[in-house]
This record gives C-alpha cells, structure tokens and sequence, in this order.
C-alpha cells in the first residue's frame, strides 16, 4: 500500500477515535502490519505504545492519551465506537477516572481500568487492573471514554484514600457540578468517611416538616 493511501486509511479510522488507531484496526482495514510499522519509523505516524499509534497532528501532550490507548489495546481489533455497544466494557476507575474529572489532584500512580472479567495487559505497560462488577448506570461515557460515574469513583477510593484526600476530591467533584450534594446521603460509604458533606436541611424544609404548620 502506498504512503498516501495507508494515511487515508489510518486517518479514517483514528477520526473518531482521538486520533489514535491500533495496528489490528489497521490491518483489518486492509493495511500490511508492515507497511504501518514502517510508517512509524519513518515518522509519518507516532507511536503512543505498542501496537497503538497516533496520526500527527492529534493531541501530542495530552495527559488522556496513554488512557486512551491503554484502553484500545484491550480490545485492539475492534473500534471504540464499536465497543460502546459492550453491556459490560472496560471502565476507566479509581485515580484514573479522578484525573478525567479533575478531582482530587493526587498522582495515579498507573493507569486503572476495571472490567467483569480479567485483564491481561501486556508487560512493561502502566496498567492496574481491577476485576469489578458494575451497575450500568456506575459507568459514564466522557468523551468516548467509559469511565465510572463519580460518584463510584469516589466509592472506590474511599477504600484507598485519606479522609481528608477524599473530602477534597469531593469537594472538588461538588463545586465543580459533577455530584449533586445530596448523593453523599445515598451512599454508605461516602456518608461513613465524609459526613459534613452531606447538606444540611434548609430552614423551609424543617418548617414544612413540622406538623401542623401549614
């Protein structure tokens, strides 16, 4: 395959995934595993990790990009949007999924990822793996990305955490209007760690609490 007709091709499938591709995406486009490598070395694409590339002109630098190729490499063969389909998929977590909602500030220390069923990622990768059952609706889709909701998140790492890393990261989640106030009473194990969180009952709801005042 010639140069410009394999970037068409690398192009058409990374436009919709963040710019990256995987070289069994490419290969099931009709491309040479060769060819792609080959590409590689020649600089016409770069090389996120292995078997995961990116097009130039993509987002070099960001902080989400080893995520999200961590993430293709899963599943390399098929597309993200395809994946989205999954009833059960690989989730972005823990201090992972804080650093795509910006709470918390701690390092993650690696790449987290949960699934129903084990990971196998390959060696010398950054990828912690964490075999979980999820809700549906403890997954969120932030862009294109499937991370858990933040309120699991910050369920998740309350087990990990500091009280007080946790009262920031919720803090933070709250002021922010990713987690309405009121969902820390609905869990027990936010209620358990972060109390003073939860909000107080206004003085109208106690005055139309109180029998006979209306």
């Amino acid at each position: 395959m010639q140069s410009g007709e394999l970037l068409e091709v690398l192009g058409s499938l990374s436009v919709t995934q963040w710019g990256l591709f995987t070289a069994a995406q490419a290969v099931g486009a009709g491309a040479l595993a060769q060819d792609v490598t080959r590409a590689a070395d020649r600089g016409l694409i770069r090389r996120v990790r292995h078997g995961v590339y990116a097009m130039h002109g993509g987002a070099t630098g960001d902080q989400l990009e080893d995520v999200r190729a961590e993430w293709l490499a899963t599943d390399p063969a098929r597309s993200a949007w395809e994946r989205r389909q999954d009833p059960a998929p690989v989730v972005v977590s823990d201090e992972t999924a804080a650093m795509v909602y910006g709470i918390g500030g701690l390092p993650g220390g690696g790449i987290h990822l949960t699934a129903p069923r084990r990971i196998r990622p390959s060696a010398n990768t950054p990828v912690i793996a964490h075999v979980r059952t999820l809700d549906p609706k403890e997954v969120t889709w932030v862009d294109g990305l499937p991370v858990t909701s933040v309120r699991r998140t910050l369920e998740d790492l309350a087990a990990k955490w500091e009280p007080g890393h946790l009262r920031d990261a919720t803090s933070d989640a709250i002021n922010a209007g990713l987690l309405p106030a009121g969902e820390i009473g609905k869990s027990p194990i936010l209620l358990g760690v972060v109390p003073e969180l939860v909000p107080r009952p206004s003085t109208f709801a106690l005055l139309a609490d109180t029998p006979g005042r209306f």
